[in-house]
């Protein structure tokens, strides 16, 4: 059997209802099953999408369904996968899933690739790791064969083996490719090893003194897969002209076109040369002619940049593809800016004073460390326990030369305010300039309205 017909077989098992299910499943599948058509790796139609909206809902909203259906591995797949994107949500219930099915085993580790979502310009890859007497289990960043043009984002680490992870790769100026070669290590820890862990310090400012160079990883394993896309998939989006130019707080933007894919919507500004002040993001949604919103990107690529200015070109947003959206409104509601004067702004290390600095932050306090500096910066949390880069990694001494090997922590929020902090080590000036992220946010008095479609 091959692992498309695995797939679709495993499919076929959401008819085979769980106990825990008390028979909605079945009772949908019952109600539709006249409707019924499936086509390999396209998008169905009649009972199959009655099935997987019934099976989302029932995933969110009674977590013994969840429960019933560990035992069917796509299911447990589909489960995790609903739990932290609607855009993939809504990809998984049309199913728009690639099975791969590539499985290794290395030194008692087990990898399997177990598919991908994917279009023309973002790749979801989900994997499993597996290894017997191993607590947890960990996937490094994974390398690529040819090297690829894009943004990339791993999972958490230690995780128990079996938790189904997985690698998002976001392109921008290229489309996913038909394949490439993935690499990547696998560390882990047993039940011992988790055992000796140290105990986390009382506090971040503990551990600024010590030597902060990373640790030897570890590997126990590196797995090697050869991945191939299916062009039905990679060929998947819509780019919608637009060329509409508007103002908000005193500066000139053009939304010049949006894109949308089965994993997300691009929303692509461009500023005007006289502006003030470069856009680092927007406040925004888009809404279709029934009322339904599609907001932010909360857990993925939220933005890229330009790569000759500080400014951001291309925002993202929620995918509407699968919502058959006859018509799209973007609405505008505020942005976040950095001003062109402060690029980089000045702190006097040895006075605890800085020359300007981005809203609702402060230098909370600034220490010489031997031949190093430690300093903390106090700022306003934009929401409950949120923290957000308050400057890039790359700073200069007072002759104008870079340095980029700053250490930063984040301490716990105090009453609507969190603290960073920022080592810069082997560094004898008593001055610093840095580069904030952003310098201010606005909210549009009147939100910008703009047809899409």
């Amino acid at each position: 059997m091959t692992r498309n017909e695995e797939y679709q077989a495993l499919l076929q098992e959401l008819e085979t209802t769980p106990a825990a299910l008390d028979g909605a499943v079945e009772r949908a599948l019952r109600r539709r099953k006249r409707d019924r058509r499936l086509r390999l790796f396209g998008v169905p139609a009649g009972s199959l999408a009655a099935c997987f909206a019934a099976f989302v809902l029932l995933v969110n909203l009674f977590p013994p369904f969840a429960r019933a259906c560990g035992s069917v591995p796509v299911l447990r797949e589909l489960a995790q996968a609903v739990a932290w994107s609607p855009s993939l949500s809504a990809a998984v219930e049309n199913d728009y899933v690639q099975p791969i099915g590539q499985s290794q085993t290395v030194n008692g580790v087990t990898a399997t690739v177990e598919y991908v979502i994917v279009d023309r310009k973002q790749l979801n890859i989900f994997y499993t790791l597996e290894g017997e007497g191993y607590e947890s289990l960990s996937a490094e960043m994974p390398e690529f064969t040819p090297r690829q043009p894009c943004s990339v984002l791993g999972t958490d680490f230690r995780q128990e083996p079996g938790t189904l992870l997985h690698f998002t790769l976001d392109y921008q100026d290229n489309d996913v490719p038909e394949g490439f070669t993935m690499t990547f290590g696998v560390t882990g820890e047993t039940a011992g090893e988790a055992e000796s862990q140290p105990a986390a310090t009382s506090s971040v400012w503990d551990v600024l003194e010590e030597d902060t160079a990373p640790p030897d990883n570890g590997i126990l394993a590196t797995f090697t897969f050869d991945l191939e896309f299916d062009p039905t998939y990679t060929a998947s989006g819509e780019i919608v002209p637009v060329n509409s130019t508007f103002q908000l707080d005193g500066q000139t933007l053009t939304v010049t076109e949006v894109e949308v894919y089965p994993t997300h919507v691009r929303v692509n500004v461009a500023g005007a040369a006289d502006n003030t002040a470069w856009l680092k993001a927007l406040d925004f949604y888009l809404e279709n002619e029934d009322g339904e919103r599609f907001d932010s990107i909360t857990n993925g690529v939220s933005a890229t940049g330009d790569p000759d200015t500080p400014a951001m070109k291309s925002f993202r947003l929620e995918s509407s593809y699968f919502a058959g959206c006859d018509h799209l409104t973007l609405h505008i509601t505020g942005a976040t800016w950095l001003d062109k004067d402060m690029e980089r702004v000045r702190v006097d290390l040895d006075n605890g004073t800085a020359d300007q600095l981005p809203e609702g932050v402060e230098l909370y306090s600034a220490e010489r460390l031997g031949n190093s500096w430690r300093i903390a910066f106090r700022a306003r949390s934009r929401e409950k326990n949120h923290f957000y880069q308050l400057f890039y990694s790359t700073y200069y001494d007072p002759a104008g030369t870079e340095y980029d090997q700053q250490v930063t922590s984040v301490m716990a929020p105090d009453n609507g305010y969190f603290y960073r902090q920022m080592i810069l080590r082997d560094y004898p000036w008593d001055e610093v300039w840095l580069c904030p992220v952003c310098s201010r946010t606005t909210l549009a008095e009147t939100p910008v309205t703009i047809p899409i479609k």
